[in-house]
């Protein structure tokens, strides 16, 4: 009976990896990318068909994976959703702007958008006001093709924030109409957070804006300890913004421990100089001291608006890579958001690539990344307002293919 029993288990064994293997053949084949527009799904991927890069699936060597867990192809990205008032005339301070005109914004909510409509599955995680601006941000996202299941709706009011610009269209955020701590977004409330699809998701993409408050700061920190639990990589944007904070030295320890954790981390040239004292053409010139600083993450995007983008990214062996990749040069007509469609722009490449350690393993993928990356930037400095300005994966590939 011990014999018939081991011999009908050994069977069963057998039967099993054979099934394993199966699944992983016919995943692998219907993960070939189209130019559908689609979302991605382990049979359809939303990408031009020149920049095809098939990978079969990895399975584990102990049991078969599900669809959801072999894909990951969720990106959960969580912060504020609020209204840019931006100035109609330029060059001008917040107290002799004589008229503002409002669009959709917040740099996680911006990056949500961007990456509906780049095709991705996306799940917006945030707070709105029960009130008119609250009701059009939600249609706004969920028509962008985003998730919205994790959009909390609160009686405080949703936020906006002054926008004055320069006279080449760089923007300067001025303030708000009330005291921040009033807005429907300083109060993320942990216990309604979807922390199951935060672990099954292939990344979480979040700012630092929501740690100038302790309940949203509690949020951001425990959507960051679900994704590490369930093997989901972390991306911040670090966006400093000092209108959100009230003590300059809180934040900038807050905003250091947050990255302690972060796979990837993107900055500004206004991000290094505050956090870090690293000058920008130090930045641009060797990247890599920049990564320096977080031995964990796996890579650093620097954005600089003229003067291009660098990176610096370690693989799996710790072998660095880095480089800076030239701006586009468009006709730029408002900046706001276009640091967050570059996001979105190095996101769809990463889950094009599979993972970002298959990224890193790359080099000329991964400088193609920062590239297709810098094109959804520049195309979204060519109109005004950060979610409306965004384009579609159509016009990124082909001001991208100018490029490569």
């Amino acid at each position: 009976a011990v014999a018939l029993s081991t011999a009908w288990l050994r069977s069963l064994y057998f039967l099993t990896a054979w099934h394993c293997s199966m699944q992983a053949s016919l995943m692998a084949e219907q993960h070939v990318m189209t130019s559908s527009g689609s979302r991605f799904t382990p049979s359809r991927h939303a990408c031009s068909r020149q920049l095809v890069r098939v990978r079969p699936f990895q399975l584990r060597p102990s049991h078969c994976l599900s669809e959801a867990q072999a894909t990951r192809s969720t990106v959960v990205a969580m912060g504020e959703a609020l209204f840019d008032l931006i100035a109609d005339q330029k060059g001008l301070p917040r107290d002799q702007v004589k008229s503002w005109t409002p669009y959709a914004g917040g740099a996680p909510a911006n990056v949500a958008t961007s990456l509906g409509k780049l095709g991705l599955d996306v799940l917006f995680v945030s707070a709105l006001g029960q009130d008119e601006p609250g009701d059009k941000l939600f249609a706004l996202i969920k028509d962008a093709g985003v998730r919205v299941e994790g959009i909390q709706r609160r009686q405080e009011p949703t936020r906006d924030v002054f926008v004055t610009r320069d006279m080449s269209g760089d923007r300067e955020f001025a303030g708000f109409g009330r005291p921040s701590e009033q807005f429907c977004d300083a109060h993320l409330d942990v216990s309604h957070l979807p922390l199951l699809s935060i672990k099954g998701a292939a990344l979480l993409v979040t700012g630092t804006l929501g740690l100038a408050e302790p309940a949203t700061r509690e949020a951001m920190l425990a959507a960051v300890s679900a994704a590490k639990e369930g093997g989901c990589k972390v991306m911040v944007d670090v966006n400093w913004r000092p209108v959100f904070w009230q003590d300059e030295g809180h934040a900038r320890t807050e905003v250091l421990r947050y990255l302690v954790d972060a796979d990837l981390i993107k900055f500004s040239d206004a991000d290094l100089s505050w956090l870090l004292g690293i000058e920008l053409t130090a930045a641009l010139n060797n990247p890599c001291a920049v990564l320096a600083h977080f031995p964990k993450a796996g890579g650093v995007l620097v954005t600089a608006g003229e003067e291009g983008a660098a990176y610096c990214f370690r693989n799996t062996t710790k072998a660095e890579h880095s480089g800076l990749v030239p701006r586009f040069k468009v006709d730029v007509i408002d900046t706001t958001g276009a640091g967050d469609a570059f996001t979105a722009g190095f996101v769809y490449r990463m889950l094009q690539a599979g993972s970002l350690d298959a990224l890193t393993s790359n080099p000329q993928a991964l400088k193609e990344a920062v590239v297709f990356a810098s094109a959804a930037g520049a195309l979204t400095a060519t109109k005004k307002g950060a979610i409306e300005g965004q384009p579609h994966l159509d016009e990124v590939v082909k001001l991208f293919e100018e490029r490569i």
